[in-house]
């Protein structure tokens, strides 16, 4: 079931500080957003499910080491994580968030990976 986000009936976000804690108050997905030149804070650890794109996005982590949590795809649903879906994140900063994911997505993020 979908939930519009908490205190809030846009769905773009611009120039803010976004707090994970805020978007997920009623549901563990954030979906159908759009963030630009936001601050996106945790602490929380995100998962990728669908449609999701982070461009000129940059991290504040020593490394990808410390930002990626590689889940196999054989181990099934992963509880305690922030499903996003259909979102859009362009020239963001992650402040203290963790990606799950299987090996071929951590692959993706060294590609494009900025700490």
């Amino acid at each position: 079931m979908s939930h519009p986000p908490p205190l809030r009936g846009d769905r773009t976000h611009k120039n803010e500080i976004v707090r994970v804690a805020e978007l997920t108050v009623n549901t563990s997905l954030i979906e159908d957003l759009e963030f630009s030149n936001c601050r996106i804070v945790g602490p929380a650890v995100l998962a990728f499910l669908e449609n999701v794109t982070a461009t000129h996005c940059t991290w504040d982590a020593p490394g990808l080491d410390a930002v990626f949590w590689e889940v196999p795809p054989e181990r099934g649903p992963v509880v305690g994580v922030v499903g996003v879906a259909r979102c859009v994140f362009s020239n963001c900063v992650f402040e203290n968030i963790g990606i799950a994911g299987p090996p071929e997505m951590r692959a993706m993020f060294e590609k494009g990976f900025t700490g």
